[in-house]
């Protein structure tokens, strides 16, 4: 591999592995190289493969919804015939009460009323959501679900979805920039729950898939997919197969600078990648598909605003935490997808994954799979915990909440420093223009989770949104 291409990818994680795979499908003959600073590529994604069970290091599967999405590139890339549907069990969300009590979020107008989650005054202000008056000024997760349904839900379940999601705070997250369709409801139809009705009857009765719309929850469930016999882990691989020979792992990037381009009929200017190894790469497109705060350090001597307002994006830290245990040990078997956790004092677990319950193959038949998150906003002490007393406090947490009796035969534990963006409160303002800055330098580009939105769908879209980009500036 030269030291002069067409295209440079800077990050090896799932958005720069398919900004690269989009790229050469639109422009086959450029020369693309694809460098990640760890010795192995996909990120955040992946999945390890273990005495019989399979442990998702990131995201535990994706849901099939809207066009260009995670399904789409299971499709190209000749995987669809690998894709496995998540079980039943996948409909139900939990929601952990008093530390040991799950209660079955409800997904229908009767089960909401015979729900214990909210009083009989918190369920009349639900019900009253279609009367509250439209305002449109960004808000805070936690204020748009108070105002909007009241604060017995909001801190119900907006408080404990944010931390089981992101590990974020509810109090600071965009409801603009994390969740622009449930705005986008209130601005068309000044009501949540009257928006996503009318939204789900017509696209029912014109038979489209996507409207896109609000779908129901067991719709959502349903759709939940893995690999078969690899879970996420086979999305990397096939694509760090397709882009053999670009990719360069333990190569990291310390810097870029804009040159001239030289040699024969050369025109126009370049960029210069300096690498940790004291080798230069150059070319005419360099994409960052990286962290917003390892962008940041690479963008700082060009666009110093730019730079700083990428490496102000809040990233809290979020441990994973997957234990094994004999279903014979278990008294009260995992149900439903997992359960979140409404914060107390005693548990420190911000969501679980009932991986046996909704993706069987993924564990021995004997065995009940759990895997959970920790840490977060709420809890940043987790993640200095060494790893014996980290699983000590989700087994106990566990043992509680599931009448365990043994102790488990596996355990993983994986701790992701600065895993997941935030989107506070300005977040789509500030991501617009410092995307606008980078354009005006040519030839550059941002792609990722920091950007429009923080889901494996979100950065595969972001990456076909670059390679467009890209691809429509290559000659020829």
């Amino acid at each position: 591999m030269n030291g002069d291409h067409d295209v440079i990818v800077i990050g090896g994680g799932v958005t720069g592995l398919t900004a690269a795979h989009q790229i050469l499908g639109r422009a086959p003959d450029a020369s693309l190289a694809v460098l990640e600073s760890s010795e192995r590529v996909g990120g955040i994604v992946g999945s390890r493969h273990e005495r019989g069970f399979t442990v998702d290091t990131g995201p535990h599967g994706f849901v099939v919804y809207g066009p260009g999405g995670v399904g789409d590139l299971a499709g190209e890339l000749g995987l669809g015939g690998e894709l496995v549907l998540a079980t039943g069990e996948a409909e139900k969300l939990l929601l952990l009460r008093h530390d040991e009590e799950l209660l079955t979020l409800p997904t229908t107008p009767r089960e909401f009323l015979r729900s214990p989650l909210l009083s009989a005054r918190g369920k009349l202000r639900v019900a009253l959501e279609p009367f509250v008056a439209k305002d449109l000024s960004e808000e805070p997760v936690y204020e748009f679900t108070a105002r909007r349904f009241g604060w017995e839900l909001a801190r119900t379940l907006a408080v404990p979805a944010v931390l089981g999601v992101t590990g974020g705070d509810s109090r600071r997250l965009s409801i603009d920039a994390k969740f622009p369709y449930v705005r986008y409801l209130e601005e068309r139809y000044g009501s949540i729950l009257l928006g996503a009705l009318r939204v789900q009857l017509r696209g029912t009765q014109t038979g489209r898939f996507y409207v896109p719309r609000l779908p129901k929850f067991g719709e959502f469930g349903m759709r939940l997919h893995t690999f078969r016999g690899h879970g996420m882990q086979r999305l990397i691989d096939a694509l760090e197969k397709e882009l053999a020979g670009r990719v360069r792992l333990g190569c990291r990037a310390t810097g870029i600078e804009r040159t001239a381009a030289t040699g024969a009929g050369a025109s126009g200017r370049r960029w210069r990648v300096a690498l940790e190894n004291g080798a230069e790469l150059t070319a005419d497109h360099v994409v960052l598909a990286l962290p917003a705060y390892t962008a940041a350090g690479l963008l700082a001597p060009h666009l110093p605003d730019a730079a700083a307002a990428l490496d102000a994006i809040p990233h809290p830290d979020v441990r994973v935490i997957a234990l094994a245990y004999r279903r014979a040990d278990v008294a009260r078997e995992p149900t439903g997808i997992g359960f979140l956790t409404i914060p107390t004092e005693r548990t420190r677990i911000l969501a679980s994954i009932h991986t046996s319950a909704i993706f069987p193959e993924q564990a021995p038949e004997d065995m009940v799979l759990i895997r959970t998150l920790a840490g977060g906003t709420q809890d940043p002490a987790f993640s200095s915990l060494p790893r014996d007393e980290a699983v000590r406090n989700v087994h106990g947490d566990l043992v509680r909440i599931f009448g365990i009796r043994g102790e488990p035969v596996f355990a993983f534990d994986h701790l992701w420093r600065r895993a997941i963006p935030e989107y506070p409160v300005g977040h789509r303002r500030r991501v617009d223009r410092v995307l606008a800055a980078v354009a005006e330098l040519g030839g550059l580009h941002l792609a990722g989770n920091a950007y429009h939105g923080v889901g494996v769908n979100d950065c595969v879209r972001d990456a076909r949104r670059v390679a467009a980009d890209v691809t429509s500036a290559l000659p020829g």
